[in-house]
């Protein structure tokens, strides 16, 4: 089957696209990726199988957020409308194959011309988290043009409507598929589940990595995240935790790996100078992946510590699969689906979200009780090789949706 995938963004550097389709391509699909272009990026490239076919220019972020704009007015993205019937035609595409809420639309009235099938690939839940992303931008114009076109109750409508249009529905947990069932009256069958697992071979990376990204911290009891910045990843409730620990592990050190817009990195910072915390929190910038899988390998503890809201209450991140292929201890939040997973294994340790000492509690039973903390890393990075929480095992309904589709 020719299978045409949609992405607004860059490929192969989208993690959970790049998997989807190579395992297509594995299970005798042809897919076809249309994205966006960067300067020195190639037009046209065949990587692992997968064709991509980089059509979307922007000349800068301005643009690119003046294209948003646009494309929200009407919910049809411009560019790849004009694009679309050429990607069709020239591919013999059978099947599209749309990755997240946005390009919905543009997709499906591409396909229904065609009489083409059509897959909703649903990353995360979109409408909340419009909410999220943009909570803590401070600037005036653009939070005019978040309120007019990316609020909340309109692109929850918009996605109340296309969603019902679609062949087939793509959730990453349980407990998307039932946010889609409950709010928007979905059929069962109608949602294949494909998680944000990681590949078994990915543990390679940490054998790879011999040095230790903390050099000359090895006094250290090194708390780590690595991520992006955004007000949902409940940074702040590990900030604040660190004025418990500071007390209880005086060498216990926070470290913040990830990019950070200007508004949330000064929030971030005004937290850790209001509460004196310099001696145990760190910011860093972004790193290269190498550095991403070092830093997990050689922590003492790895956390995800995002908040509970309608965002998160419907995702895993990638970097949960991550860290339990680490061999490293994990501590989340009781967001739902980490929760579930995390408890019903026994793979990690769970604190309260948005409570500081609840945090702070939990980081100090590690500590008191690593090798425990220990045992329970070990039975997760046998659940990822060795179980259901790697994505040889639930990319199988990956397959199953397009075999059965195919026939």
């Amino acid at each position: 089957m020719n299978i045409g995938m949609l992405l607004n963004g860059n490929y192969p550097s989208d993690i959970r696209v790049r998997k989807e389709a190579e395992t297509l391509v594995q299970n005798n699909h042809s897919v076809f990726v249309l994205c966006k272009k960067n300067p020195n990026e190639k037009e046209y490239e065949v990587v692992n199988g997968v064709q991509i076919i980089r059509k979307i220019e922007y000349r800068n972020l301005a643009h690119e957020g003046i294209i948003d704009v646009i494309a929200s007015v009407g919910f049809v993205h411009p560019f790849f409308k004009n694009e679309l019937p050429y990607f069709i035609k020239e591919n013999k595409i059978q099947v599209l194959h749309v990755h997240d809420l946005p390009l919905a639309k543009t997709a499906f009235i591409a396909a229904k011309k065609k009489q083409l099938q059509t897959v909703l690939d649903l990353h995360e839940n979109y409408p909340a988290a419009l909410l999220t992303w943009f909570s803590w931008r401070k600037n005036p114009i653009i939070r005019l043009k978040n309120k007019l076109f990316f609020s909340y109750d309109r692109w929850r409508r918009y996605e109340s409507r296309m969603i019902k249009k679609f062949d087939v529905l793509i959730a990453v947990v349980d407990e998307m598929k039932q946010r889609l069932i409950n709010q928007h009256a979905i059929s069962e069958d109608r949602i294949v589940i494909v998680p944000n697992s990681e590949k078994k071979d990915f543990i390679k990376n940490f054998d790879e990595s011999a040095s230790n990204y903390f050099n000359g911290l090895d006094d250290k009891f090194i708390i780590s995240y690595v991520g992006g910045f955004g007000p949902h990843r409940g940074l702040h409730t590990a900030i604040l935790g660190m004025k418990a620990i500071s007390k209880k592990i005086p060498n216990a050190l926070l470290v913040l790996v990830g990019p950070a817009n200007t508004d949330v990195k000064k929030h971030l910072q005004d937290l850790i100078a209001q509460n004196n915390l310099h001696d145990f929190v760190e910011i860093r910038g972004s790193e290269p992946f190498k550095n991403v899988v070092n830093i997990m390998k050689n922590s003492s503890v790895n956390i995800i510590p995002h908040i509970s809201n309608e965002h998160t209450e419907s995702a895993v991140p990638h970097k949960f699969f991550q860290i339990l292929l680490s061999g490293k201890p994990l501590l989340v939040s009781n967001c739902a689906p980490m929760k579930r997973l995390v408890n019903q294994l026994n793979i990690g340790t769970c604190f309260q979200s948005e409570n500081p000492q609840s945090f702070a509690n939990s980081i100090l039973e590690i500590h008191s009780n690593y090798d425990v903390a220990l045992q329970k890393a070990q039975k997760g990075n046998h659940e990822s090789l060795n179980g259901e929480l790697n994505w040889e095992f639930t990319s199988k309904n990956l397959v199953h949706l397009y075999d059965n589709l195919s026939n």
